[in-house]
């Protein structure tokens, strides 16, 4: 199992793509981060309730440094798909016939990049969020989100790749589940935040919102601009409910590539 870790782990860190996902998940962070302070202050007319006075919606700011987790998805899709699509998973399953071992082995590596890739972009994204705030410095927020954020970035960064993976192997064109997980992300949940706000707290990106313990109720004379977490999960739940989407996802994974044949 050590030689598989050791394969798979170098598989990760001697592609390019592998650095390219982290810079994107940086630049994701930062343009989440930086100018969110500016944001809430430009709009503080058009929202009841949103003031940098706030702690919760400070700290909401500095939440957005976690922006960065669409790249961990695309990661682990790319870390089996690849594989699938040019065959070199035939390969693999020939020199480790025990197709659990190999898928494993490559839930671990997802996991321990996305963790990294994560992390990193994080703490970048948490200085884009300081310098934003450095402009207002009634804004204030307690050690307790930084400890929050790193906790998220770790969770998040391990079940997001961990369900990348599974995608991965579910859909074998790695462009066209890549392309799936970028709509679903960025389109889907977001649909579903604004006509279904009490589902948005079950989705991955609600989950994470949860983590971080951030509760915030801003109301709009348009009502779908509403904007409200307060119904959210708490951190503990919410670590729970990501932990059990990681083994749900490791699940299928396992099923299908035990089952599918490859060619």
């Amino acid at each position: 199992m050590r030689n598989l870790l050791k394969s798979e782990f170098r598989k990760v860190i001697y592609t390019k793509s592998f650095y390219g996902y982290l810079v994107g998940a940086i630049f994701l962070a930062l343009l989440a981060s930086f100018p969110a302070a500016y944001s809430i202050h430009a709009l503080k007319s058009q929202l009841d309730g949103a003031s940098l006075m706030d702690p919760q919606l400070v700290a909401g700011v500095y939440g957005k440094a976690i922006s960065g987790y669409l790249f961990t998805m695309i990661l682990g899709i790319a870390l089996i798909g690849n594989e699938y699509q040019s065959g070199q998973i035939v390969s693999t399953f020939l020199a480790t016939p025990q197709r659990l071992k190999v898928l494993c082995a490559k839930l671990v590596v997802a996991a321990c990049a996305g963790i990294f890739i994560m992390v990193i972009s994080t703490l970048i994204g948490f200085g884009g969020a300081y310098l934003g705030l450095s402009h207002y410095p009634h804004a204030k927020a307690g050690l307790s989100i930084f400890l929050n954020l790193l906790l998220a970035a770790v969770i998040s960064g391990a079940v997001i790749s961990i369900m990348g993976v599974a995608i991965g192997a579910l859909i074998r064109n790695v462009k066209v589940a890549q392309v799936g997980a970028i709509i679903w992300l960025f389109v889907v949940e977001k649909l579903i935040v604004v006509f279904w706000s009490t589902g948005g707290k079950f989705l991955p990106s609600g989950l994470i919102v949860g983590m971080l313990n951030v509760h915030i109720d801003l109301k709009s004379s348009e009502s779908f601009l509403n904007i409200s977490t307060t119904n959210y999960f708490g951190v503990g739940a919410s670590i729970a409910l990501m932990l059990a989407y990681a083994a749900a996802f490791a699940f299928i994974g396992s099923w299908i590539t035990l089952r599918r044949d490859v060619d």
